[in-house]
């Protein structure tokens, strides 16, 4: 089912990119990059690599067990170098070691500076929860479950549903290898204590100190077949968002939340073309 409903999606997204580029958003309200531009950044990966610790701040209303484990205030090194002041409480103090860019595979980002403030009639972008992935006609492209940014979220590093060393893990590390599918927030911080280090929020901190406002997704091509005909390798993503037009909040609970509407990147990209 989930298979069909991403063929789906890929046969809309290419009908959409026939389209001429000349016509203008208002004709294809669905393909206008609702998470912002996706971007091919692997010359320049080191820069979009995550700070190993940082600190966030949670602002909107969770409605989970355990809570948000805002335990950290200014006064810890990490927070003021994410920008906090010295004052300042409520901080969740991040702690992830992300992996390098793994030999052979892409760094894809969604740049999340490219959204709208605000929505034009029929053109609605993501102000909050966001839940998306990766789509294209080639089906041989993999990610591995921990190869993305730390503000998003599979189902491998939640570790409600994934303790470490459960029956489960290794069948929902399977799952989530080949649906590349996350959620975010490109609005708001959610942190859930009990969900492990990870959460879902509009940036992260990079290792030179700089936020970093979207998510990256570090694709395996090296394992991948190359298809004869390059349209058919490209990469793009689809997303139901929370536009703010249905949705009186973005509040959460086990990182879910309202989402209103849907859309598509305008572009995609071939990771077998340099």
């Amino acid at each position: 089912m989930i298979q069909r409903s991403r063929r789906i999606l890929i046969l809309a997204v290419l009908a959409l990119a026939a389209v001429p580029a000349a016509a203008s958003a208002a004709s294809r309200p669905f393909q206008n990059d609702p998470m912002g531009k996706l971007r091919d950044v692997t010359r320049s990966w080191q820069r979009y690599q995550p700070a190993t610790t940082f600190c966030i701040k949670p602002d909107v209303n969770e409605y989970t067990p355990g809570g948000v484990g805002a335990t950290a205030t200014g006064r810890y090194p990490a927070c003021r170098r994410s920008g906090f002041r010295r004052s300042a409480k409520g901080l969740v103090r991040i702690h992830v070691r992300a992996p390098l860019l793994c030999s052979g595979c892409r760094r894809l980002f969604i740049d999340f500076t490219k959204i709208p403030v605000t929505n034009a009639p029929g053109d609605a972008h993501s102000h909050g929860h966001a839940y998306y992935h990766l789509d294209s006609f080639n089906n041989t492209y993999t990610v591995d479950p921990i190869a993305h940014s730390t503000n998003t979220k599979n189902f491998t590093n939640d570790k409600l549903t994934t303790p470490d060393g459960s029956a489960q893990e290794p069948v929902i590390h399977g799952f989530d290898l080949h649906a590349i599918a996350y959620v975010t927030d490109t609005a708001h911080f959610v942190h859930t204590a009990s969900q492990g280090p990870y959460y879902i929020g509009p940036w992260y901190l990079n290792r030179s100190g700089k936020r970093i406002s979207g998510v990256y997704l570090d694709v395996n091509v090296a394992d991948a077949v190359q298809w004869p005909n390059p349209e058919l390798n490209g990469i793009g993503y689809s997303a139901g968002f929370n536009s703010h037009g249905f949705c009186s909040s973005d509040d959460d609970s086990f990182y879910g939340g309202c989402f209103d509407w849907w859309g598509m990147s305008s572009n995609t990209i071939d990771p077998f073309h340099d």
